[in-house]
C-alpha cells in the first residue's frame, strides 16, 4: 500500500514540476501551490493547527495556534523540509521559522488568498476567450485532479493581473514585475534591497563594532531601527558563545563594543561586568 502511494506521489511530482516549467511560472507560483497543497503535505489534522504564512529566500514561515504545535513541528524540521521539497519537485525550503504573523487563507475550496484586496480581485471578470487560453495552456496535463487545481490558480492569477492593470500598477524600476503606484520597486526587489542594506550594516559593524547609527548612516542609507536590529543579532550570537566567567576573549570584547558603542581602547573591566550582567541569561549554558 505504501509503495503504491509513494509511486503515485513521485508521478504527481514529475507532472507537477513539468507542468510549472512548461507554463513558464517561477518561484511565486510554486509558493502559491505550496500554500494550496499544505494539508496534503503535512496532513489535514496538522494543517488545522499549523499553517504557512509566506516564503522568503527559501525560508518557510509558519504560524501555529499553540506553542505545543510549533515545538512538535520544530522537532521534525529536517523531515518536514524533505517532505515539502519532495512533494513540490523543487528545492524550495531550506529552513522553517515560526512566526506570530497570522496566515492568509488557502485551501482546495478557496485557492485565492483572503487578503485585503481579495474581495476586489473576486469582482474581476475573466471572459470566455481568456478562459479558453487558460484551458489550452493546460491541455498537456493528463492528471485531471492536478489540472483542476492549476486551472483555479491560473484563473486567480489572471484576475490578479487584471486587478493590477485596473489600479494602474506600474513596472518596477529594476525588473519587469508590476508594483503598486506608490512604490518604485516591486516586493521582490524591495526585499532584495532590504537584504543588501542589512548585509552592508552587518559587515560594517563586524569591521567597526563600536559604530553608532550616525556613523553607519554616513556610508549606508538606512534607518536607526535597521542598525539596532543588526546590532542585536550580532550581540545575541556573541552572547551565546561566551561563558559568564569569560572576560578576556575577543568575543567578549566585541560584545562590549557593540553593546556600549565604545572603541577597543576604551574597554574597561567595569564595562565588561555591566555587559555580562545585562546578558547573564544568554551566557547560561
Amino acid at each position: 500500500m505504501s509503495s503504491r502511494r509513494k509511486g503515485s506521489l513521485e508521478r504527481i511530482n514529475l507532472i507537477f514540476s513539468d507542468a510549472i516549467k512548461k507554463m513558464g511560472h517561477g518561484k511565486e507560483f510554486l509558493s502559491h501551490m505550496l500554500m494550496f497543497y499544505w494539508p496534503r503535505i503535512v496532513g489535514v489534522h496538522n494543517s488545522k493547527h499549523v499553517k504557512p504564512v509566506k516564503m522568503e529566500f527559501k525560508k518557510l514561515f509558519l504560524y501555529a495556534d499553540h506553542p505545543a504545535w510549533a515545538n512538535q513541528l520544530s522537532l521534525m524540521e529536517g523531515e518536514l523540509i524533505k517532505k515539502i521539497n519532495s512533494f513540490m519537485g523543487e528545492y524550495m525550503v531550506e529552513k522553517i521559522i515560526f512566526t506570530q504573523q497570522k496566515p492568509e487563507i488557502y485551501g482546495e475550496n478557496n485557492s485565492l488568498p483572503d487578503m485585503n484586496i481579495g474581495k476586489e480581485i473576486n469582482k474581476v471578470n475573466i471572459d470566455d476567450n481568456e478562459l479558453k487560453i487558460i484551458e489550452d495552456g493546460l491541455s498537456f496535463i493528463e492528471d485531471n485532479d492536478l489540472k483542476k487545481v492549476i486551472y483555479k490558480v491560473r484563473i486567480n492569477d489572471e484576475k490578479y493581473k487584471k486587478y493590477r492593470k485596473i489600479n494602474k500598477w506600474k513596472k518596477c524600476k529594476k525588473c519587469e514585475n508590476l508594483c503598486p503606484p506608490e512604490y518604485a520597486l516591486c516586493s521582490d526587489c524591495r526585499r532584495e534591497k532590504k537584504l543588501l542594506i542589512k548585509n552592508s550594516i552587518r559587515n560594517l559593524l563586524i569591521d567597526m563594532p563600536w559604530a553608532r547609527y550616525c556613523d553607519v548612516a554616513k556610508d549606508i542609507s538606512c534607518t536607526a531601527d535597521e542598525v539596532n536590529e543588526e546590532k542585536i543579532i550580532l550581540m545575541q550570537r556573541l552572547a551565546s558563545k561566551i561563558s559568564s566567567r569569560d572576560k578576556e576573549s575577543i568575543d567578549m570584547n566585541l560584545l562590549v563594543m557593540l553593546y556600549k558603542s565604545v572603541p577597543p581602547e576604551k574597554i574597561t573591566r567595569e564595562l565588561k561586568n555591566d555587559t555580562i550582567k545585562k546578558f547573564r541569561y544568554d551566557f547560561r549554558k
